[in-house]
């Protein structure tokens, strides 16, 4: 109570007590309320919200939302319930369907699963689809590389899959992401986005037009072309990776 102007509180809280879910029975607590707002209007300068704050809201229009979604992420992948998400949480839309576009459609996965990552010697039988189950086991989980790479190997079904992950979790102990140089095998982003796809590895032999990685920019998929024929000597991005412009993706050597 004696804090409550200078507490480092969630948006989430400040906006209940300013009423943008309205009010509760009974009303709000007093002084805390008051204190709380101290400092702390509306966008528009009010104190808080008066009656019912879905009241003052402009008409949604559904069909301009259903229309610009329809044009970022395909007809297929837009459901009346996708438009409302949209329309209540912008943001968390937007992120999910980005995640969505690297990682696919995780809705196969357990909801422990998903939250809690598996922890080598684990396994896990998921139904992939009607009459196909895959048996998943975590083998073991690789030391982070000056870049922040781990490599994990996973068994599916008994097969044993190489997977290198970037880990953000040590991402504040390792070195900041190299830039592109004027070098001809040095390939570089070309704008902000997120690795959807790494086509190479170190050690493969290119031409020049191959495709190297795929990237996620603006809602659109871009194929980053080898710039000269050579070796890719380094890989410095793995899917999910998200990356600036000029960031160097690999290198390419003679």
């Amino acid at each position: 109570m004696e804090q409550a102007e200078t507490l480092s509180l969630p948006g989430s809280v400040v906006e209940y007590f300013q009423g943008a879910i309205g009010e509760p029975p009974g009303g709000f607590p007093e002084p805390l309320r008051s204190r709380v707002l101290k400092g702390r209007p509306l966008p528009d300068g009010r104190p808080c919200f008066e009656g019912r704050p879905g009241a003052s809201l402009e008409a949604y229009d559904f069909d301009s939302a259903t229309a610009m979604l329809t044009e970022k992420y395909g007809a297929t992948n837009i459901r009346e319930e996708d438009v409302l998400s949209h329309a209540l949480y912008p943001k968390v839309f937007t992120d999910w369907k980005d995640f969505e576009l690297v990682y696919g459609d995780v809705s196969a996965l357990p909801t422990n699963m998903f939250l809690h990552p598996m922890k080598p010697g684990d396994e896990v039988e998921l139904k992939a689809d009607k009459g196909r189950d895959i048996l998943v086991k975590m083998v073991s989980i690789g030391d982070a590389d000056e870049n922040g790479c781990r490599q994990v190997i996973l068994e599916l079904n008994g097969e044993r899959w190489f997977v290198p992950i970037t880990d953000t979790t040590v991402e504040a102990g390792i070195v900041k992401r190299e830039k592109a140089s004027p070098d001809a095998g040095s390939v570089g982003a070309p704008m902000p986005g997120v690795i959807v796809d790494v086509k190479v590895k170190a050690g493969d032999v290119v031409s020049e037009g191959d495709q190297l990685v795929v990237m996620s920019a603006m809602k659109m998929e871009t194929a980053i072309p080898a710039p000269r024929a050579g070796v890719v000597a380094r890989v410095l991005v793995n899917i999910g990776d998200k990356i600036d412009g000029e960031d160097l993706l690999m290198a390419i050597e003679d």
